[in-house]
């Protein structure tokens, strides 16, 4: 059975995603990060881009499309004719991509990496920065498939316990203990009561059992925070738990409807969050994994391939594989 991350569930929170926030803050977190995966795209861009007269290159699962704007950068550096074609399973990233400055340029495909809508071998350049591993092993044949005599393909994909692996595992971590927390909840009934016991004129015993659950729900939220690593996660139940706090601190500042739908906004992107944290996770591919991606690589007939450990300085352990391979 292929594994694979891009299920009903996944596309709904990575869709979520985009259309919300559409950065690609939760994998590239520092100046430091983005410079290093930088530098291993402007290696293969440029040997790719030698010596041709037009390039047609495929941003396969774009997200955020860093690659594809990229290529855009270094083809238009050399003058040299450019089609990019930004390729997502979702439809939102597709749009975020195509709508970013250095992309406005770029064809945009929504698509399962799986089945890539490519005729075989018309594509010089595939690439993939942390995406075309969700999609599972049919992905990898696909982008050897569609690559064209003399093209070039590398993929910079999440290794299993890696330094991306771990810090998505510490964030749902966090995530999951804040769901299970039911912060959101209590806080919902306890201004309930409140109001309740205000159109009453007088307090219900409710409001103080409320009120206790409520905080035996912070106090979860606040020890899990103090076990997570800094990050995204962190960053957004940090903030969470402070609105929440003040919400049922100043609860006459607000009308009931309204934090309703607050309420039910803020658990849909903490399940969001968390389910895009999973199938990260779930992405992962170890050394046997990756070793059989290459493999299929092999299998479709591209020569020199061969599988990296990216590994920039400043971080102690891999932050994935280099998948690279050539026609």
């Amino acid at each position: 059975m292929l594994k694979r991350a891009n299920t009903r569930r996944d596309a709904k929170a990575w869709a979520q995603f985009w259309d919300e926030e559409g950065s690609g803050a939760h994998i590239v977190n520092t100046d430091a990060d983005a410079a290093a995966l930088r530098a291993v795209w402007q290696a293969f861009l440029d040997a790719g881009m030698s010596g041709r007269d037009l390039v047609r290159v495929v941003d396969v699962a774009c997200g955020s499309a860093v690659v594809a704007a990229q290529a855009i950068e270094v083809a238009t550096n050399r003058g040299l004719p450019v089609h990019p074609i930004c390729c997502d399973y979702s439809a939102s990233a597709v749009a975020a991509a195509r709508g970013r400055k250095a992309t406005l340029s770029a064809c945009g495909v929504a698509a399962d990496a799986a089945v890539l809508p490519f005729a075989d071998q018309s594509i010089d350049l595939m690439v993939s920065q942390y995406g075309v591993e969700y999609a599972g092993e049919q992905a990898f044949s696909e982008m050897a498939r569609v690559l064209a005599p003399g093209g070039f393909v590398q993929a910079v994909v999440h290794q299993d316990g890696g330094v991306i692996d771990q810090r998505c595992r510490s964030d749902r971590a966090l995530l999951v203990a804040t769901i299970k927390s039911s912060l959101l909840r209590n806080l919902f009934i306890l201004l309930k009561m409140h109001h309740k016991s205000l159109a009453l004129g007088r307090s219900l015993p409710a409001v103080a059992a409320a009120e206790k659950r409520f905080r035996t729900s912070a106090a979860t939220v606040r020890a899990a925070l103090g076990q997570s690593q800094e990050g995204a996660a962190q960053a957004h139940v940090g903030r969470l738990l402070g609105d929440a706090e003040q919400a049922a601190q100043s609860w006459r500042a607000y009308g009931l409807e309204a934090m309703e739908r607050w309420t039910g906004a803020q658990q849909s992107a903490l399940d969001g969050f968390a389910r895009r944290m999973e199938s990260m996770t779930q992405a992962a591919l170890d050394e046997a994994a990756i070793s059989g991606r290459a493999a299929l690589f092999r299998e479709h007939g591209l020569e020199d391939v061969s599988v990296t450990p990216f590994r920039p300085g400043h971080h102690p352990i891999g932050a994935g594989w280099i998948l690279y391979g050539r026609r």
